[in-house]
């Protein structure tokens, strides 16, 4: 006891300030794992393939609505389907056990490359921030992406020396079976490779570099294997391009125009809002179009920190800078190839670079006296923000990444409720992804009436409405109607973007379209609108 005592006692201000935001940080993950908020369309998606197919099926057939997700990943999300039966709970504990284990990996993999303050604020960053906490609780790859990163890191940290034939072993074999759980692992493993290879090359560790050639010949072989067997048989990519090339989620290469050049600053700029969660989101109106916003934010702060760390390092340890930097560059090459978009989520696997890079900074700030009171000073600037926001999330879940929160969960379970016998219920097309879902996952006590998308075979508004009554007609028996709909996602997946245009340039399709043409045979008796789903209650004249 004495000697559990004195070990207590001898601990840091700093080691018990991890040891704070690593409870703080798992702790904020399991409340919104219990908490069980409503699978939003992006996880729609994905869960209907894991819901319909069995093992074989998911190996050997094209996902649902053109989705694509490691096999190993997959694999694994059906057997605690399984075996814990279909819920939401078993559908997210993988990318709850992946985004927990990826703090405590993280630890040992921060260890290698910082100290003191700097160590803290990059764990504290992974525990704290919004993003990493988010993708915790979704069922999407995410989260297991950023595990495998951090693994990957941790795998060649602990063996890249290979002194022996075991380390070379584990290092193959590690890296071969992380590409299976993500492939984004590639841009990590294919940058160590040729990150070492480089130093090696530079610094004339010619041994180190042979024998180096096993383990990455290893992940080749394996990432190739993937590709032909998995990745490369996803139907219709050029429309996933088109997509993302659409909304400028590829890095311009070469940029071409002062357009181009503005995409590195916005892009890097959401980059430390989502996934790095370090913008003062709380201190402006929200507004990312005026410079007084962008300001106020304190974008300038973390990039800084980015910029410095990148130096520091560079001057410090030339076989770190390599193992850091060459993956990032592999990923912005990739996404000017129009291979992988740069967006929101799809930094997440690589955002443990950029906050050791942030680590790297802080432990280099040498002023002197004052060079304690400089790095607490900044330490706390950069985690007011992740902790207003992740607290803020625990005190109302709705403000949660508003933009992917939805209620498709309470409004099924609303009319499941309130449903009576004689009832009928119509789900719009736009909405069928969520009800197929919950369908499986609630199994509800009425079976709706699935709405059929006549957009491919309308000319015009009026010609569309003309059609949807071959779907009325299907409920004008019925005393009382249930009309499910999407009001935020007005496309389908594959969709030629904004096409067709009188459908989209209507700003009263579906909402008031469909009330105006369910009025004709009815009445609205009750109404809930949410951010994303409506229902109304037609009482059938």
């Amino acid at each position: 006891m004495l000697l559990l005592k004195k070990e207590l006692n001898n601990y840091k201000l700093v080691d018990w300030l991890i040891v704070l935001v690593v409870f703080l940080g798992t702790s904020l993950r399991l409340f919104h794992y219990i908490a069980d908020r409503s699978l939003w369309l992006d996880e729609d998606y994905l869960v209907s393939s894991l819901l319909r197919f069995d093992y074989k099926q998911l190996i050997g057939k094209p996902l649902d609505y053109q989705q694509k997700a490691p096999i190993g990943f997959l694999l694994v999300i059906k057997f605690f389907l399984k075996f814990l039966g279909n819920s939401q709970y078993s559908l997210r504990i993988l990318p709850l056990l992946t985004g927990v284990l990826s703090i405590f990996v993280f630890i040992p993999v921060a260890k290698f490359f910082l100290k003191k303050w700097g160590l803290f604020i990059s764990i504290a960053i992974i525990c704290l921030s919004p993003a990493f906490i988010y993708h915790s609780v979704e069922i999407k790859q995410y989260s297991t992406e950023l595990l495998c990163s951090i693994l990957a890191f941790y795998v060649i940290l602990r063996f890249k020396n290979l002194e022996n034939i075991s380390d070379s072993i584990i290092l193959s074999f590690s890296g071969a079976i992380l590409l299976w759980f993500s492939y984004s692992s590639v841009f990590i493993l294919g940058g160590i490779g040729i990150g070492l290879s480089l130093y090696y090359m530079i610094t004339k560790q010619w041994r180190l570099l042979f024998k180096s050639f096993i383990p990455f010949f290893t992940w080749l072989i394996s990432f190739i294997t993937l590709f032909f067997l998995f990745i490369n048989k996803t139907p219709d990519a050029e429309w996933v391009v088109t997509w993302f090339r659409f909304y400028d989620n590829f890095m311009p290469l070469p940029p071409k125009s002062l357009s181009d050049l503005k995409w590195f600053f916005t892009s890097f700029y959401r980059m430390l809002d989502y996934p790095l969660g370090l913008l003062w989101n709380f201190a402006s109106d929200g507004g990312d179009g005026h410079l007084l916003n962008i300001i106020v934010k304190m974008p300038w702060i973390p990039l800084t920190l980015i910029l410095g760390g990148i130096y520091c390092c560079f001057k410090s340890s030339k076989e770190y800078f390599f193992l850091l930097i060459t993956p990032l560059l592999l990923v912005f090459l990739a996404s000017g190839l129009e291979y992988y978009p740069l967006t929101e989520r799809f930094w997440l696997f690589i955002a443990p670079i950029f906050i050791i890079f942030v680590g790297i900074c802080i432990d280099n700030i040498n002023y002197g006296k004052k060079s304690k009171l400089l790095k607490i000073t900044l330490v706390v600037l950069l985690l007011i923000s992740p902790c207003i926001q992740s607290f803020k999330s625990v005190e109302d879940e709705s403000t949660f990444y508003v933009h992917k929160k939805s209620y498709q969960k309470e409004i099924f379970n609303m009319v499941n409720s309130e449903y009576k016998d004689g009832d009928a219920v119509y789900v719009y097309w736009n909405e069928l992804s969520g009800y197929n879902v919950f369908e499986k996952l609630n199994k509800y006590k009425f079976y709706a009436i699935k709405g059929r998308d006549f957009r491919g075979i309308s000319k015009n508004l009026a010609d569309y409405n003309v059609n949807l009554t071959q779907d009325f007609n299907k409920f004008k028996k019925k005393k009382r109607v249930w009309v499910i709909f999407n009001n935020r996602y007005l496309s389908n997946v594959g969709d030629p973007i904004n096409i067709p245009k009188w459908y989209y340039n209507n700003k009263s399709v579906p909402a008031e379209n469909l009330r105006s043409q369910l009025s004709k045979t009815g009445k609205i008796i009750k109404s809930v609108e949410t951010l994303d789903i409506s229902v109304y209650l037609f009482k059938i004249e």
